[in-house]
């Protein structure tokens, strides 16, 4: 019986993901299977990763199918009672870190999806762990109801029992990239199970590795979609609404201000950076209200 299966999604982290699936080969006193999914990276990752099979199983898609719609990919070959999501830019620090993760897992019966310890590349611990949803303080939701006090984990490093992932259905696969995981712990939540923490294992996560390169503005675009996502998903129309236009009124006011400066003074690097982002903010909120009153 495999214990636990780790699935890894690639996208452009060619000599990352290598150090990943080193990291994950090298544990001990666990049964355990590896799937990566390479979501048509265009550097050096396919050969890379092909040197490491038959050991694990490789999935390459001829798309970039986003975080969530990966996972769910390979969930549907994997055979663990424990699901491992590990990001390509992050490593096991230890070789029993598997083995600590399934023990810590049977010993909690009461959390369907645990989230592990993270420290970033010099070895500062990261924040893993939310006791709120994104703006959740504003709006009309008693969200106290739900079992546990987590609301929700990082993505780079979570393990989810197998049936649990099975009942909610997997990600939902409308998020592309940024949001996936912070609305299936709500969702798991929902169907009666805590989130959790595991302290006694810890990563090192080097993190947006996969976005390196990307304009910072087409991150923002991407962050806040998947915001905007959540949002109408699990939160009253008339609260995201409230939510959106104070967003709208946010970047305005800052667009006017930049703008002012730009006139007399000039922007300089940090402002340019600013102004980019405010303009992002600006147009999702428009599109998004413009959408909402024509429904």
């Amino acid at each position: 019986m495999i214990d636990i299966s780790v699935l890894i999604v690639n996208y452009n982290t060619a000599e990352l993901v290598k150090k990943c699936v080193e990291s994950v080969s090298k544990q001990r006193d666990v049964n355990f299977e590896v799937i990566v999914i390479d979501n048509n990276s265009c550097d050096d990752s396919i050969p890379i990763l092909q040197k490491f099979t038959p050991h694990i199983t490789l999935i390459l898609n001829h798309d970039n199918q986003g975080f969530g719609r990966a996972n769910n990919q390979a969930f549907k070959l994997c055979q663990g009672r424990y699901i491992f999501m590990l990001n390509p830019d992050a490593v096991c620090l230890t070789d029993y870190d598997l083995y600590h993760v399934v023990k810590f897992m049977d010993e909690h019966l009461q959390y369907g999806l645990v989230g592990t310890r993270i420290v970033n590349g010099d070895h500062h611990v990261e924040q893993t762990t939310f006791l709120h949803y994104p703006r959740q303080k504003q709006v009309s939701i008693d969200f106290s109801t739900l079992p546990g006090e987590l609301a929700t984990v990082l993505g780079a490093s979570m393990v989810v029992r197998r049936e649990v992932f099975e009942e909610t259905s997997g990600f939902d696969e409308e998020f592309f990239l940024y949001g996936e995981e912070t609305d299936l712990c709500l969702r798991i939540r929902k169907a009666g199970y805590m989130i959790g923490y595991c302290q006694t294992v810890t990563v090192q996560h080097v993190g947006s590795a996969s976005e390196k390169g990307n304009p910072r503005e087409e991150v923002l675009r991407k962050k806040k979609a998947g915001k905007l996502l959540f949002y109408r998903k699990h939160y009253p129309h008339t609260d995201v609404i409230k939510i959106v236009k104070q967003d709208l009124r946010h970047a305005q006011f800052h667009l006017l201000r930049l703008s002012f400066i730009k006139l007399f003074f000039g922007l300089n690097q940090k402002q340019e950076g600013k102004y980019k982002q405010h303009v992002v903010a600006r147009d999702l909120a428009k599109s998004f209200l413009s959408f909402a009153s024509k429904a």
